[in-house]
This record gives structure tokens, C-alpha cells and sequence, in this order.
């Protein structure tokens, strides 16, 4: 009986240590009052200044994902990935106004998924295979940058269009406070 025990908090602990493949780094958010208008639309003109500005090797498709449990509610976002990043861009109605963000996160390496099952030292060793060249560092910046971007552009098109006041500097800025560790 304690072997089995054992066995499933052992089953239990990897299937948690694999779930948390990814790891959000930034976000940003802005509810616009008084304006409705559809996710889907919002996304492919997200999608279509990705293309114009020639956005290299980046997929991207509309995803559900729910609020919890079996039961709970579900809602439409674009999942926008390249390389070690992925973008969860939210286009929703909320109330009588209309809220917009992404969420960016950094996915693991599949060896990393690996090795930070390992107890006690898996998380040291992942950090240490961390370092990564300048190169890759600014190309992955280039890359966050550029979808910031497009969703800002995404969402003046439609404020102008609407008549809405757009973003200020202020709120066109991201949360990035988990990026610097």
C-alpha cells in the first residue's frame, strides 16, 4: 500500500512538473467602455499586421481556453508563437465595454521539461542551460515587440474607426515586472 502511495505522488508531481510547461513574463490590458465589437475580426487584423510587417516564421491560430474547471466558461483567444514565446491575445466583451490583452509566455525546452523533474537539483540545472546569445535574445525581443505593436495597431484601427478615444502612452504600456529576474 505505501509503494503504491508513493507511486502516485510520484505520478502526481511529474504530471504537475509537465503542465507547468510554460511561464508568463509579461502582459498587457486595456477595458474600453461603451464599445462592443468581434473577437474574430480583431484577431485576423491582428494576424494580417503580423503579415504585413513580414513578421518572420511565426504561427498563429484561435484557440478556447476555459476558466477552470469542466463547467466553466471558455473564451476565444489567438495563440501567436515563435520560437520560445507564446502570445495569448483576449478580445471579449465585458459588460457594456470591451477589453483587450495578451499574456506572453516563455515555453521550456523539451530536455528542460526533463530535467526539471529531477528533485532537488532539476530546477538549478535548467538555469544553468539558460544562457542564450545575444543574437537570440534580441531576435526573441524583435519578435515580442512586433506583436505589441500589431495589437496596439489592431486596436487604434478600431478606436478610430469607432469614433473612441485611443490608448494613451501610459496604456499602451506593457507589464513586463517578471521579465527582469
Amino acid at each position: 500500500m505505501i509503494t503504491f502511495l508513493i507511486l502516485v505522488i510520484i505520478i502526481v508531481y511529474i504530471v504537475v512538473k509537465v503542465m507547468q510547461k510554460t511561464e508568463a513574463i509579461g502582459n498587457w490590458s486595456h477595458l474600453f467602455p461603451d464599445m462592443q465589437h468581434d473577437p474574430n475580426v480583431f484577431f485576423e487584423l491582428v494576424e494580417n499586421l503580423l503579415r504585413e510587417k513580414k513578421v518572420p516564421e511565426f504561427y498563429s491560430k484561435i484557440i478556447t481556453i476555459s476558466e477552470g474547471g469542466i463547467l466553466s466558461h471558455n473564451r476565444l483567444y489567438l495563440e501567436v508563437s515563435r520560437g520560445d514565446y507564446i502570445f495569448h491575445i483576449c478580445a471579449a466583451p465585458w459588460g457594456t465595454g470591451f477589453f483587450f490583452s495578451w499574456w506572453v509566455r516563455q515555453k521550456m525546452s523539451d530536455i528542460d521539461q526533463l530535467l526539471i523533474l529531477i528533485p532537488f537539483a532539476g530546477a538549478r540545472i535548467v538555469k544553468m542551460r539558460q544562457h542564450q546569445s545575444y543574437y537570440k535574445l534580441d531576435t526573441d525581443s524583435m519578435f515580442r515587440k512586433s506583436v505589441h505593436q500589431c495589437v496596439l495597431a489592431a486596436v487604434d484601427n478600431l478606436t478610430s474607426a469607432k469614433g473612441i478615444r485611443g490608448l494613451s502612452e501610459l496604456e499602451r504600456t506593457p507589464d513586463v515586472r517578471s521579465m527582469i529576474k
